[in-house]
């Protein structure tokens, strides 16, 4: 006879994006919290591993190449093939009591389809397990609804973020050497993945330059920003902020944005990861809908264009151009209500590396 267990073996699959697997970090939180015994395993994407990989409501994390398969696929076939495989035999390893696929794509759900489960369910409208679709909802409120129908009540309205202590430590280190390093920080963040999402960089320029008296400001990016925004901003003299983009691991920028006294950034990670933190935000919106995946902290504002926007999704030219037409004056007004309604911050304070 085989053993008899006496946990349930429960798996949750949440690959991308960035922003998405920080939402994520809410419903894993209510199955810990549904089911305080069971073995919580968490297959994602290989890039969004660190976001997850101190998460205590997991147990095991798997993990799955999911933008290397996209990029190689057509040149490298067989390692294509034979990363699916393995990925397959690792899902298929043990038994679970049941498995959630939260996002509902087909480079997901595959993974559900080959889980040994005793029950399925799934964001979308796929058709061989239990499902739940509403895509209007906010993104964390969907992935509740799948859990929902697995019988877990969703609790937990926040995502979840853990500071690592030593990317803390490397972040201490670099703001020291900032010249108004003793300043409230106010981050910005101006790049997306979407340029229809980027609200234009002289204007983060021009708010930098309004805010200097009162903040270090500091920009944050890829490497491939980092030129951009040394350009932007040695235009003014003296430069209105220092520029830490291409600086830092995804673990440094959450200790950076959990020690910022405003964050001010486009629909992105920044802004998940500044949500989840509970930080002063200001979050900038075009062509994607707040409401379904805006800040759900008390501490957040948005603005938005004053324009008929139809919230068109497209990723990379909007004729309408609905986030060119934020004003700076509209921004700093945000700026004062999140700060305004909740005073000035001090780290004394602050939340201890996670949602609330």
């Amino acid at each position: 006879m085989g053993e008899v267990r006496s946990f349930m073996n429960i798996l949750l699959i949440k690959q991308t994006s960035l922003g998405d697997v920080v939402h994520a970090t809410a419903p894993i939180r209510s199955v810990r919290m549904a089911h305080p015994d069971a073995v919580i395993t968490v297959l994602t994407s290989t890039t969004a591993s660190d976001i997850l990989r101190n998460n205590p409501d997991i147990d095991h994390l798997l993990t799955f190449d999911r933008y290397r398969v996209k990029s190689h696929w057509w040149r490298r076939p067989l390692w294509t093939i034979g990363h699916f495989a393995s990925t397959f035999s690792v899902v298929r390893k043990q038994r679970f009591d049941l498995a959630l696929d939260l996002q509902g794509s087909w480079k997901t759900v595959i993974f559900l389809w080959a889980a040994r489960a005793g029950r399925r369910f799934v964001k979308g409208r796929w058709w061989f397990a239990r499902r739940f679709h509403q895509p209007r909802a906010h993104a964390i409120d969907e992935m509740g609804g799948v859990l929902e129908l697995a019988g877990i009540k969703s609790c937990q309205l926040l995502p979840i973020l853990i500071i690592d202590s030593s990317a803390a430590d490397a972040v201490s280190g670099m703001l020291k050497e900032l010249p108004l390093g003793k300043k409230p920080i106010a981050l910005f963040c101006p790049f997306t993945r979407w340029p229809t999402k980027n609200w234009p960089i002289s204007k983060f320029v021009v708010l930098a330059r309004e805010l200097a008296d009162d903040f270090q400001v500091v920009f944050t990016g890829s490497p491939g920003d980092r030129s951009e925004i040394d350009q932007a901003i040695a235009e003014l003299s003296p430069a209105p902020g220092a520029n830490l983009a291409g600086c830092l691991s995804l673990l440094e920028f959450f200790a950076l944005a959990e020690r910022s006294d405003l964050v001010v950034t486009g629909d992105s990670l920044p802004m998940h990861v500044a949500s989840a933190l509970d930080r002063p935000l200001v979050s900038l919106f075009g062509p994607t809908d707040e409401s379904r995946v805006g800040p759900r902290n008390d501490r957040a504002a948005i603005a938005r264009a004053a324009v008929d926007c139809q919230r068109c999704y497209r990723r990379r030219r909007c004729s309408r151009g609905c986030i060119d037409q934020i004003t700076v004056e509209q921004v700093r007004a945000a700026i004062q209500r999140v700060l305004g309604q909740h005073g000035s911050q001090d780290h004394s304070t602050a939340p201890e590396g996670r949602g609330q």
